[in-house]
């Protein structure tokens, strides 16, 4: 099974849906890798844009020796207030195969507005996909409590049994369709009362996100301070 499938699927769909195309990425960000003996891990990055668009990311990971998969972040542009994209699906080998996975669509303003456009929307897919077979993460380590603080009512986040690949790519298939008609309908913020709570929230989240992210705390300890606030840059800061 090709376990980087999600990242070769969301590309089709993307560059076919939204035009989506590529933007340049620094050479030492393209593959990162490390020498540890441990073989802590290794990941393919591509970099995209698209109209309404600052930054698509994608990612074919290594974590270990036991789990690899794929991650897909998508920012707006700045003067959108489209939610803030998280979808990793990885597979974890052991003595029981499993499924990481986690869906996120986090608004930028906590409100009414927010709650209609970006929150309704992904309702039902988040009650359907909560009845597949699962159990809580453990092991990646803990959000910081900025991030705690600030998750979507829709996000997701579960080890499910691998027998169930099938119904998480759907599910990953009906995230992005949902993405999709959100963004498709999506205008330039004109109220800018609201305008600065947005780029209140880019700043504030671009401040805590990489030393409360696991992820990043994984980067600086591989990589270095300069390598991952450069990677956060280029792929994860809003």
């Amino acid at each position: 099974m090709n376990k980087y499938i999600l990242a070769d699927m969301v590309t089709e769909k993307l560059k076919r849906e939204i035009g989506m195309v590529s933007k340049p990425l620094p050479e030492e960000l393209k593959t990162l890798a490390t020498a540890s003996p441990s073989g802590r891990g290794s990941s393919e990055l591509a970099l995209y844009q698209a109209e309404k668009l600052k930054k698509i990311s994608i990612m074919k990971s290594q974590r270990r020796e036991t789990t690899a998969g794929a991650v897909v972040l998508i920012v707006a542009d700045d003067e959108y207030d489209l939610p803030f994209i998280v979808v990793d699906v990885a597979f974890v080998s052991g003595e029981k195969g499993k499924i990481f996975a986690e869906f996120e669509a986090k608004p930028l303003v906590k409100d009414e507005e927010s709650t209609r456009k970006y929150i309704e929307p992904f309702r039902k897919w988040r009650e359907a996909i909560g009845k597949l077979p699962s159990e809580p993460v453990s092991g990646f380590g803990e959000p910081g409590e900025f991030l705690k603080a600030n998750v979507s009512p829709n996000e997701y986040l579960r080890f499910i049994p691998d027998e169930y690949t099938d119904e998480v790519l759907n599910f990953a298939d009906q995230f992005f369709d949902i993405f999709l008609d959100v963004y498709r309908k999506a205008e330039p913020v004109k109220d800018m009362q609201r305008r600065r709570k947005i780029d209140a929230f880019r700043a504030e989240y671009n401040k805590y996100v990489l030393e409360e992210d696991p992820s990043g705390v994984s980067l600086i300890e591989a990589y270095g301070r300069q390598t991952a606030e450069l990677f956060y840059d280029y792929l994860v800061y809003l």
